[in-house]
């Protein structure tokens, strides 16, 4: 069974009532799990590393005769009952899961929740809600519940320490930058630092040059990319990137949009600096996440209040030729983006 601290980067903030992934692992090291277990929270990740870490602990890693998987839509509570209420197969535990469990019928509650109030000792039943639904089924003295969740604040803590399971040592930077391209679910975290695992070799350390070279972004990060070479006046580079972003099908007006976006955000960002603003009220002011405010704040190195000035007043020229001009509207963007790369 895998070794969990007991102060790691998944548990909930102190102030939360709800256990979370570190006490669901502490409970099972000491054998105080109880048999009917209920599991929420939005990390499927989390979710799906407890359960086999219960199967490994009560089973062994060998043992498939005695799991059994129930889904929600079209399970039968009677039949889960009983399931749950035979004796193990050549095993003294049985782990009987059921996923979706809150799209369970009202009418098959019942049976389960007789069972729930005499339960199998040699039977660990887990109920899985997911889609943020609340469970029906609590309060029974044989229920522990627990939430996989990690606060927004945390999830770089925890794509650091997955990194570091694997071997690897993944910069605070670096994390925020993956973050900003993969979003706050630890299954896709966990699935793009397997793949740059793969081509790492014997380089440990991985940082956001890294994360950008090798992780799969979509059209919107692709912007990004064309927003730094802007920043940094790399005109062969943006001209690389526009010219991917209209071969995939982007249009020069969303094109446009985005560009617009980022440095009207600049703007803004620039004045809650300014301002001394705390750094978690910014996030939440500009609604963007640690990796994309890493971004925001590189960027703001780069431009003055004048040069957001001019480039916002370059934008809204360019976005009147591209609705009025008869001029190639690929031709009029890549004249801006030139002109951008360009400044003085």
């Amino acid at each position: 069974m895998t070794n969990y601290p007991l102060r790691s980067i998944y548990m909930k903030k102190r102030s939360s009532s709800k256990a979370g992934f570190d006490e669901f692992m502490n409970a099972l090291a000491s054998g105080e799990l109880s048999p009917v277990l209920i599991f929420t929270g939005e990390q499927s990740y989390l979710t799906e590393k407890a359960v086999e870490e219960l199967k490994n602990s009560s089973l062994g890693p060998g043992d498939n005769i005695n799991l059994i998987t129930f889904h929600g839509d079209s399970a039968s509570g009677k039949e889960i009952a009983d399931t749950a209420s035979t004796y193990p197969m050549f095993s003294k535990m049985k782990l009987v899961v059921l996923k979706n469990a809150e799209k369970l019928q009202a009418r098959e509650l019942p049976p389960l929740e007789t069972y729930i109030e005499s339960p199998s000792p040699s039977t660990y039943l887990v109920l899985i809600f997911t889609d943020g639904k609340k469970p029906g089924l609590g309060g029974k003295k044989n229920v522990s519940r627990y939430d996989f969740t990690v606060e927004k604040g945390n999830t770089v803590s925890a794509a650091m320490e997955e990194a570091r399971k694997l071997g690897y040592e993944l910069t605070r930077a670096g994390a925020e930058t993956l973050i900003s391209f993969v979003g706050e679910d630890l299954t896709e975290i966990h699935n793009e630092l397997q793949k740059l695992s793969l081509y790492k070799g014997d380089n440990k350390k991985i940082g956001p040059q890294e994360i950008e070279s090798m992780t799969v972004k979509n059209q919107f990060a692709d912007v990004y990319q064309l927003i730094n070479a802007i920043s940094r006046k790399d005109k062969k580079n943006a001209h690389r990137v526009l010219a991917e972003l209209e071969s995939a099908g982007e249009e020069p007006l969303s094109i446009l949009g985005i560009i617009n976006w980022r440095f009207r955000l600049l703007w803004r960002a620039k004045e809650l600096i300014d301002k001394k603003t705390p750094r978690a009220e910014i996030l939440k002011t500009l609604k963007v996440s640690p990796g994309q405010f890493y971004y925001l704040s590189e960027d703001l190195k780069k431009f003055s209040y004048d040069d957001i000035i001019r480039i916002m007043g370059a934008l809204s020229d360019c976005d009147k030729r591209l609705k009025l001009s008869y001029v190639p509207k690929n031709f009029v963007l890549t004249k801006l983006v030139l002109e951008l790369c360009s400044r003085n």
